[in-house]
């Protein structure tokens, strides 16, 4: 049996994130509210192949890129600090009507049940497995032409996790590659969305064994990410029990279902060496719970191997990590807004060299930084070089000059549009009401 260290996961997201989920089609695209741990998977096999190229037959390091990303190693979803998963189980008033209302809230896993809200006898609501406290930004974008010109009818809308934010998360195993911080593109529109820097805390978070027994006899297992479970004929299954046993090695006879508050979900996902997709598998939701009565007492160690290595198939890409005997879930009161990580602007730079204080300079740079965002869209191969054959030495000294040139040749032309556009909207507003 495995004893595999448990690891804090440390993110911060100096981009907003678009995390994608199963396909939809339509002009308001929405973003899963957590990054999967086969998103992080993901994200740091990229790097990994840019260290050492692509693992194929031949390649020195393709032992090691499969012992880190098929075998050891299991990446667990990453959280906003400051979300809560609300279970499926939770059971809270509908509609409240007093302080007594909107405070009052049980687990029905654990708790005896109830129908009504005990405060105003009016109807109750559940949990849908959502995260509480997540912060979104939605961002329209619109497709530009050869000229950079918005086309008509290709506006489209998209919400995405908000930059500046601290994440969470668990990984079990380890691996001498993951030592070391390092930046990485979480998932999608990686021009100019994405980057996070990511730090594995090197210390192992204790797991203490699970209790083999809650004070009502119950055996509590809580789904903090989608899990997906086959039966003996390896046909997907929403009953976990089955597995459960296996996994603390009981007879299926000796376990009682007490409850089971599940719901379907769907996974997919990308494999970056092969460049293929995945099959999409049926999967327990997120936030899932199911209760459980041990007639025979489980080794601890098993429970402990449970707790941390979780449930299912496809464990190594972040899938079936669970809680076992969590705290029963209650109802917290409205959290204070997490405050954003400052970051320098990317027009910092241009500002100490009083490249924005004059129209005429700051529509030369708004015209420029257009130009190089779509040219590079359009044409991998655009040298920005052309652009200082013009005016420079008419325009900008020599600190300004490279100013500009570190603007144009990073990254970051498609974030300092809007910036520029609002800084010239500032200025000539400013002129014509001197007021």
């Amino acid at each position: 049996m495995s004893d595999m260290p448990a690891h804090e996961v440390h993110a911060i997201a100096h981009q907003s994130l678009a995390i994608g989920g199963p396909a939809e089609v339509g002009f308001d695209k929405q973003s899963l509210p957590y990054v999967p741990g086969s998103t992080l998977r993901g994200a740091l096999a990229s790097v990994w192949i840019r260290e050492h190229g692509k693992p194929t037959p031949g390649n020195p390091h393709r032992e090691e890129f499969i012992e880190l990303f098929e075998r050891s190693v299991q990446f667990g979803p990453l959280l906003q600090e400051g979300t809560e998963l609300v279970p499926l189980s939770a059971v809270f008033c509908k509609y409240p009507r007093t302080a007594e209302c909107a405070n009052w809230s049980i687990d029905a896993a654990v708790d005896p049940g109830a129908h009504l809200c005990p405060h105003c006898g009016h109807g109750t609501e559940t949990g849908k497995g959502q995260l509480q406290g997540v912060r979104v930004q939605r961002t329209l974008r619109a497709r530009l032409d050869v000229r950079g010109v918005p086309i008509d009818g290709h506006l489209f809308a998209r919400h995405e996790l908000e930059r500046g934010l601290a994440y969470r998360g668990r990984l079990v195993g380890h691996h001498p590659w993951l030592a070391h911080e390092r930046t990485i593109w979480l998932g999608g529109k990686t021009s100019t969305n994405g980057r996070t820097t990511i730090r594995i805390d090197p210390a192992s978070v204790q797991v203490p064994a699970a209790p083999s027994r809650r004070p009502d006899g119950a055996l509590v297992v809580r789904f903090t990410g989608p899990a997906v479970i086959v039966d003996d004929a390896g046909r997907p299954t929403l009953d976990p029990v089955d597995e459960i046993a296996r996994v603390l090695g009981l007879d299926r006879s000796s376990v009682e279902d007490r409850g089971a508050w599940i719901r379907p979900d769907r996974v997919g996902g990308w494999h970056l060496a092969s460049g293929l997709p995945k099959p999409a598998e049926i999967a327990i939701a997120q936030g899932s719970v199911v209760a459980l009565h041990l007639q025979d007492e489980p080794d601890p160690a098993r429970l402990r191997r449970l707790a941390v290595e979780g449930l299912g198939l496809r464990r190594t890409e972040g899938f079936g990590t669970v809680e076992v005997n969590p705290p029963p879930w209650r109802k917290a009161p409205p959290a204070a807004p997490v405050a954003p990580v400052r970051h320098p602007s990317v027009l910092d730079p241009l500002r100490e060299r009083d490249l924005l204080d004059s129209e005429e300079t700051l529509r030369w740079l708004l015209d420029r930084t257009r130009r190089v965002a779509v040219e590079r869209v359009r044409n991998p191969r655009f040298s920005v070089e052309e652009l200082f054959q013009e005016r420079i030495p008419l325009l900008f000294d020599d600190a300004q000059t490279a100013a500009v040139w570190d603007l144009f040749t990073s990254d970051r032309p498609a974030t300092a549009v809007p910036m520029l556009e609002r800084e010239l909207d500032l200025l000539t507003a400013d002129r014509e009401d001197p007021t």
